[in-house]
This record gives C-alpha cells, structure tokens and sequence, in this order.
C-alpha cells in the first residue's frame, strides 16, 4: 500500500509531481488515487487485455519517480497519459510481427496533421523498419522529437542543428515515412491480392 499525506492531497499535479523529484514518495500515492484508473483505460484501449493493462500502470508508476526527475512536464495530465500510450505501443510491437495502417490515414490530405497521425497511430514495427531507411538527420530528428517527446530546444542542444534545420528535417522526414508507409502498404496488398487470386 501506498502511504498517504492528508496535508498534500488538495495540491496540483504539477506541485505532487515537484514533491516526488524532491524525494517524497507519499506523492507517489497521491497522483496513483487520481490516475491509475485513467490509466488502466488507455491500457484496454490498446493492449485489450485487464492483466497487461494493470502491469503497464503498475511498471509506470513503479518508475514514475525516474521518468521525472529525468524529463520537464509542464502539464502532468497530458505527459502522463503520451508515456502510458508509448508503453502500449512497445507492448504491442514487441508482441505483434505487423500491423495495418487504418484506410481512413491512408486516404487523408497530405497534411502535417495527417503526418502526424500516421506517425504516432502506425507507430509500431512498420514504422520502426520505415524510420531505418530515412536518411541519418531525419532518423535523429524523428526519433528524439516525436518518440522521445523531447522539445525543439532539447533535440538542437542533443544533435546540434538549429531550430529551423531540426524543423526541416523533422518536415522531410514525416513526409517520407508516410511515403515509405504508403507504399509497404500498397504492396502489401498486392501481394494479398495475388495470393488470393
């Protein structure tokens, strides 16, 4: 069981959160009362599963104190649910060989809306294998930025490149991985059509 504080249980998230960088594990049970049922519906949303869902809110809280000292969150809320989506997704990439990318992103606008869907909903082995064949600036860009949720500032102070080349590249990049998606995609049901034939 969690220990609990009466004392800090009206303070913000963010102020929970400020407590358990500075090492007050109560925090920790606090934000749990208010969280891991939201959280255990994320899991069921992806991973359909009550067991492997309960685990994945159980693993994150268990290193929920590390991930932030280790990362600036602005707004708890928003933060917490991205890191319980990318557990998901590891989850089921670890667990699944392939996955089909929804028609209704394959026929949207070539939008940076639409890029961005493609990239975080087809986030799984596809994209990983897709990633590997952009060219070195774009794979960093795209890996520190949209996987590892770092800000513009953090990914030019990691790599080096300015605001607008991480900008470029990040562009480019989206662009491309929804090309090399698109055409696994269309081969993919080619070969299921001659299969078929």
């Amino acid at each position: 069981m969690f220990l609990r504080r009466k004392a800090i249980a009206s303070e913000s998230d963010e102020d929970l959160v400020q407590l358990l960088r500075e090492g007050h594990r109560s925090a920790l049970g606090h934000l749990w009362d208010r969280y891991a049922h939201l959280l255990y519906g994320v899991g069921m949303k992806y991973l359909k599963d009550p067991e492997r869902s309960k685990d994945e809110v159980a693993e994150l809280f268990a290193g929920l104190s590390g991930l932030v000292k280790k990362h600036e969150v602005k707004t708890f809320r928003p933060w917490l649910h991205t890191v319980m989506r990318n557990r998901c997704l590891q989850a089921l990439r670890n667990a699944k060989p392939s996955v089909a990318i929804p028609d209704e992103l394959m026929h949207a606008q070539t939008t940076d809306a639409y890029d961005d869907a493609v990239l975080h909903e087809a986030t799984l082995q596809q994209l990983e294998q897709a990633i590997g064949e952009l060219n070195a600036e774009q794979q960093l860009c795209i890996r520190t930025f949209h996987l590892e949720r770092l800000s513009y500032q953090q990914v030019a102070e990691r790599t080096g490149l300015s605001t607008d080349q991480i900008r470029s590249h990040l562009q480019n990049g989206r662009r491309n991985l929804r090309l090399i998606l698109t055409r696994a995609r269309n081969a993919g049901s080619q070969h299921h059509a001659h299969g078929n034939a």
